[in-house]
């Protein structure tokens, strides 16, 4: 049997007026799977910090096999960076070295389909290219889990198609789980709400 790569054990999170923001939730996801959560943009928020290992939950356990990838709502390009630089930035936290970095950023450039973009800088992007582009630095370090807050926002019909193609092209390869937020731009194994009430 395989291993989880994320096991969350009656996990929670509460704001400072003491609302959960995270209710109490149980959630186990193997290596491949695809997890939705339904859930407003700071309750999902709360959850990949969670599972990302920046905060503690209030109560219950997290525990994560593998690295972690994160794409925001904001993708938070450093301008004059170019794109190739912006999706090498996690390799160059990590370390690796200049040429090993831009060589694995492009490549993964290229298998989302925005190899042409690679020295244009991010401001001269179209949304979806930015969402791409950021897309490309969250599976930069090749995690074995990928999180993605609200990915196909603000695209139109064309841009998500586009967006969503390229990201089941990569997964085909990869083969990395994913929990996910908003439209549902992969096929979902599991779904899972965080709402009012819950």
């Amino acid at each position: 049997m395989m291993e989880p790569v994320l096991t969350l054990q009656n996990v929670s999170a509460y704001d400072r007026d003491g609302r959960a923001l995270v209710p109490a939730v149980d959630l186990t996801v193997l290596p491949g799977q695809r997890v939705r959560v339904i859930a407003e943009r700071p309750r999902f928020e709360a959850l990949a910090r969670i599972i990302g290992g920046l905060i503690e939950p209030d109560s219950g356990e997290a525990a994560l096999a593998g690295s972690v990838g994160y794409m925001s709502p904001e993708p938070g390009f450093w301008e004059d960076l170019t794109v190739l630089d912006n999706a090498a930035l996690p390799l160059t936290a990590a370390g690796v070295g200049k040429r090993q970095r831009r060589e694995t950023a492009l490549a993964v450039l290229e298998s989302l389909g925005m190899g042409y973009a690679a020295h244009a800088y991010p401001k001269s992007l179209g949304l979806c290219e930015q969402r791409l582009a950021a897309l490309a630095r969250a599976l930069v370090r090749g995690p074995k889990l990928l999180i993605l807050a609200e990915p196909a926002s603000m695209l139109d019909e064309k841009e998500r198609e586009r967006f969503a193609a390229a990201l089941a092209e990569r997964w085909e390869t990869d083969r990395f789980a994913a929990v996910y937020s908003g439209p549902e731009i992969m096929p979902a194994d599991k779904t899972v709400r965080l709402q009012e009430g819950d």
